[in-house]
């Protein structure tokens, strides 16, 4: 468990935190450590590590091209203009009832 010592608060800080715990139900110490823990800095990043899984997962995205694309621009279009696809001979059944 980690502690914390601060020193030289201007007069009149801890009663408004004072004030503020009595307001939440909880003492002086619990509304502090939720005021730290709460406004805790996010931990660094490590930039190597987040290029490395963008590449991941720019290497699984299908190209451009017949059969996939990464613009989604043309399957919206495709889709509004075979009515979801039910306009277009796939060779397969009637499968309207899906």
């Amino acid at each position: 468990m980690e502690q914390a010592i601060v020193r030289r608060l201007r007069p009149g800080t801890l009663d408004l935190y004072r004030a503020a715990a009595r307001r939440a139900g909880r003492s002086l110490e619990a509304e502090l450590r939720a005021l730290i823990e709460g406004n805790a800095p996010l931990p660094e990043k490590d930039s190597a590590r987040l290029l490395a899984l963008s590449d991941a997962a720019l290497a699984m995205t299908p190209p451009d091209g017949p059969g996939g694309t990464s613009d989604s621009t043309l399957l919206i279009r495709w889709d509004r203009d075979t009515d979801g696809g039910r306009s277009v001979d796939d060779g397969w059944p009637n499968d309207a009832g899906r």
